[in-house]
């Protein structure tokens, strides 16, 4: 990215023309009336729903900064945020190439995760796969013959230097006595006391873990089929379908659920044509140009999710009808599942993921009366409904609750959906 010698505002090159989009999708056209260009799609939509007030949310103080025009373009092409606090945040796709670890023996493994278990007072060690000290897990196993040993292990990794030079250093060396286990794949160091804050500065220098949410899928290495998924980017020019920011947007990328709350957590939603705006521009991003110009119109008539009006459907966090996939769902896990997620639930109720219809048929554990959250076709008896509307009868706040500003009850045009859907006998369709 190029910057102005002032040190002011971005400068990103040479505006293009595109041909306007004359088609009949009232989504379109609102889209292009509205939000003409990268730089009305930053202000206007990734400000509101992405980067609010004092910090909170994607601002100075959360990865990725959203809240100015460089900060939103420095995304295209960045890496996507694995530290999400716990192994189950962290999606397959995001996950790098692992550093490796090898006995000096010429064989070198991938690292899958790292773990420090540091041990329980005086008590005896037992050794296990469970035993205090520095757990190793690979992809590939190392030879069963080290179990036991007391030997030399290095952690390796690759750097790229100045003029695309390749070169392999080993960045610690660890002598100590080494237990394997599962056939060579998890191996456990040995910690004595006097070594504890050794490998505590160690562990948090920062190692390329390949499989860091812990499930044995290395996202960064071809499946089986050969071809390679990850990592992705945050955006990636010219393929929204595979733009992590995308995926919190919808929840899943290409069917596969990405863990997390689903975004916005706490602000107002993308409708359709500021959602077909998001696609639009990534799709337009030119792979081989390093410069961006947020500044450049959107080129929504050459377009594919503009000229195929099937691929609009699903496309916003709001969708469209009032069936409950399409419309209901996405409704309840874009402004609930801030605080009902299924990590850390409030009042260990979850609002999103599988099973959420079923749960959405029981009776609410904060109810005195036991009535269920929703009750197909009646309204009075549906306890999340009441508390939607912030019926006086419900004891507690009126849902749902925006952590920012405090109140963040659901539009009209929202409750009316949910209305609907309930009057209707609540399918599950």
């Amino acid at each position: 990215m190029e910057w102005l010698p002032d040190g002011g505002a971005p400068f990103f090159g040479p505006t293009r023309t595109v041909t306007p989009y004359t088609g009949s999708e009232a989504a379109v056209l609102e889209a292009q009336a509205a939000l003409p260009t990268g730089s009305e799609l930053q202000a206007e939509v990734i400000i509101r729903s992405c980067g609010p007030i004092n910090g909170v949310c994607h601002n100075e103080k959360e990865y990725p900064d959203l809240h100015t025009p460089a900060n939103f373009a420095s995304t295209i092409g960045a890496p996507c945020n694995i530290q999400s606090g716990t192994p189950e945040g962290v999606f397959d796709r995001c996950e790098r190439t692992g550093d490796r670890f090898t006995f000096d023996d010429n064989r070198e493994v991938e690292i899958g995760w790292v773990e420090y278990i540091p041990p329980e007072g005086d008590a005896m060690v037992v050794v296990g796969p469970d035993m205090p000290g520095l757990h190793m897990h690979f992809s590939d196993p190392v030879a069963t013959s080290y179990d036991g040993r007391y030997t030399s292990g290095r952690f390796v990794r690759t750097f790229v230097r100045a003029g695309n030079t390749v070169e392999d250093l080993t960045y610690f060396r660890y002598e100590q006595r080494y237990r394997i286990f599962d056939d060579g794949h998890h191996v456990v160091a040995e910690v004595p006391g006097y070594l504890a804050n050794a490998i505590q500065s160690f562990m948090a220098s920062g190692i390329e873990q390949g499989d860091l949410n812990r499930n044995g899928v290395y996202g960064a290495r071809p499946n089986v089929m050969g071809v390679r998924t990850g990592p992705i980017s945050m955006i990636r020019a010219g393929d929204p379908e595979t733009s992590y920011l995308v995926g919190r947007l919808r929840g899943h990328m290409g069917g596969t659920p990405v863990p997390g709350s689903r975004m916005p957590l706490a602000n107002e939603p993308f409708s359709v044509p500021e959602m077909l705006a998001l696609f639009c521009f990534i799709e337009g991003l030119d792979p081989a140009v390093r410069t961006v110009n947020l500044f450049d119109p959107i080129d929504y008539n050459g377009c594919s999710y503009a000229q195929n009006p099937a691929l609009l459907d699903g496309l916003a966090v709001e969708g469209s009808g009032t069936g409950f996939a399409s419309r209901i769902r996405p409704l309840i896990e874009a402004n609930c599942s801030g605080c009902h997620d299924d990590l850390d639930p409030e009042e260990d109720l979850t609002l999103q993921g599988s099973g959420l219809y079923d749960r959405l048929m029981m009776p609410s554990a904060q109810d005195p009366m036991g009535r269920p959250l929703i009750d197909p076709g009646n309204l009075a008896n549906s306890y999340l409904w009441l508390k939607l509307i912030g019926d006086p009868s419900i004891d507690g706040l009126r849902m749902p609750i925006n952590p920012i500003a405090g109140s963040g009850a659901l539009d009209m045009d929202k409750l009316d959906d949910i209305r609907t859907w309930i009057e209707n006998g609540a399918p599950n369709d």
